[in-house]
């Protein structure tokens, strides 16, 4: 980054009105920042707007004289360019790192390139430093050692940083490590010792400001989730050993937490079986559908499980006749053609990680979820690119995933941090016979019940998995009519016999 022009004038701040969460924390921040007390975590619900309150906490910063420049971290490179934008529009000065900018926005993975021009940077100005998305930094607990490279860069780079500003919408590591340069509180778990000897201690994150997906959703600042859990009661296992002269071996399952446990059958290897994606793809096409008719600009992500699997599931829909386009980090002009849909009305758009967090398409409303990533962290993050509000005419979002135990689990943490009010998680079946229709967030859990006593198979090189053939909840409910309607005919006609 080259050192930028040190006038201290600069332009009046006209931000644009904020949402009331935002104002609140804004003014937090702006009691709280001091050289005493230098480093503000927000912790707010993805979606909820945290770039916007950033950037005019970072204009008011500089407008009151508490630093001279701003520097921004970022998880992507869509990420860094939609934060550039957002800040200089806000503060109205340039924030390229270019000659005359009053900042520079970096992905942590530049970082080090550019590590001892920032750190000059900061020890010659006051500079006001904005980690996004902070959980990708880690440390471990109760030290500032052992912090992977990126969490190691930026403790590097703070020493010379006047304030510091974390945002995230899930501040915690799969890893268990800590963030660093944040406030951790020690809690003693019982008798409980580490390697060391001493008494373990648990650390519980102290966030600065907190915005929960509850609030959110009650403020109508974010669309309520509702999660679609696709299973079936008709799986079919055929196993083929070509090492074997044995005839093919079938097994039958009444729902896919059975098929995992009872035949060792990976949910990465599902994940690329016909029959399962092909129901998650279907489930999402039909709710788009049927968004598309009020909201036309309404869209859909496919988050895949590496770049083969993506363009699998591209060629798939296009195949059915779905407008997809396929972003990922092979795909030449990848973040061009991620503009250029965020800004059209293409139905579909197929990745893998590339817009996974902190990428910001409102018009995104429904989400098939087919990645072999199963954290929670991930999961919310994922949750959190369809959940933007854009207006009155868009309340809710849909999220459909493989009925996995794990998975399931996380769906049901999401709808615990929901009002009480607000279903969100529904089993949905996908054969024919119908029983357990769409149901509430409790439904499910006898599903995934696991069977000790049943031999688990181990699965040679080949399998095959087929589902019982699919029926739509009207098409189920009109036989069910049917039947009705004949049992209580026959059952008139027995009346009238004088056996």
């Amino acid at each position: 980054m080259k050192l930028p022009d040190t006038s201290p004038s600069t332009p009046s701040l006209h931000y644009p009105p904020l949402r009331e969460w935002q104002q609140r924390c804004v003014d937090k921040a702006m009691q709280q920042l001091s050289p005493t007390r230098p480093h503000f975590l927000c912790q707010a619900t993805p979606g909820a707007g945290k770039m916007l309150m950033s950037a005019v906490l970072a204009g008011l910063l500089l407008e009151r004289g508490d630093v001279d420049f701003v520097l921004y971290l970022g998880p992507s490179r869509d990420v860094v360019s939609r934060a550039e934008q957002t800040l200089s529009e806000v503060t109205g000065l340039a924030m390229d790192g270019q000659l005359g900018a009053r900042g520079g926005c970096y992905t942590y993975q530049s970082l080090r390139s550019r590590l001892q021009t920032l750190q000059q940077l900061g020890r010659q100005f006051r500079v006001l430093l904005i980690w996004d998305e902070s959980h990708h930094a880690g440390r471990l607990p109760g030290t500032q050692k052992g912090a992977n490279e990126w969490g190691q860069a930026l403790l590097l780079l703070e020493r010379n940083m006047a304030l510091t500003l974390a945002l995230s919408g899930t501040p915690w590591r799969t890893d268990g490590s800590c963030l660093p340069l944040l406030r951790y509180l020690d809690l003693p778990q019982g008798t409980q010792e580490s390697e060391s000897g001493e008494a373990a201690l648990q650390q519980r994150l102290v966030p600065d400001f907190v915005y929960t997906l509850q609030q959110a959703v009650r403020d109508g600042v974010c669309r309520l989730p509702l999660i679609q859990l696709v299973d079936n009661r008709r799986i079919s296992l055929t196993v083929t050993d070509p090492r074997s002269r044995k005839p093919k071996k079938q097994k039958q399952f009444t729902s896919i937490p059975r098929l995992l446990w009872g035949a060792r059958v990976g949910y990465g290897d599902l994940l690329r079986h016909e029959a399962p994606m092909a129901y998650v793809l279907e489930r999402g096409i039909a709710r788009l559908s049927e968004l598309r008719r009020i909201q036309p600009a309404a869209g859909g992500l496919v988050v895949a499980s590496d770049i083969e699997h993506a363009e699998d599931i591209a060629e798939w829909l296009g195949d059915r006749g779905e407008d997809a386009c396929l972003v990922t980090s092979q795909t030449p002009h990848a973040h061009s053609r991620l503009q250029a849909f965020r800004e059209s009305a293409q139905a579909w758009v197929v990745s893998v990680g590339m817009i996974s967090e902190g990428v910001d398409i409102p018009r995104l409303r429904v989400c098939c979820y087919l990645s072999h990533v199963r954290t929670e962290q991930h999961f919310r993050q994922v949750l959190g690119r369809i959940i933007r509000r854009m207006g009155e005419q868009d309340p809710d979002c849909h999220l459909v995933v493989i009925n996995e135990p794990i998975l399931r689990r996380y769906a049901h943490r999401i709808a615990d941090d929901l009002p009480e009010e607000k279903a969100v998680v529904s089993v949905v079946p996908t054969e024919a016979d119908g029983r357990g229709s769409s149901s509430s967030s409790s439904t499910g859990e006898q599903e995934a019940a696991e069977e000790p006593g049943e031999a688990r198979d181990s699965v040679p090189d080949t399998a095959g998995v087929a589902f019982g053939s699919a029926a739509s909840a009207s098409t189920t409910a009109a036989r069910w009519e049917q039947d009705m309607a004949f049992s209580r005919r026959f059952i008139a006609h027995i009346a009238t016999l004088k056996l």
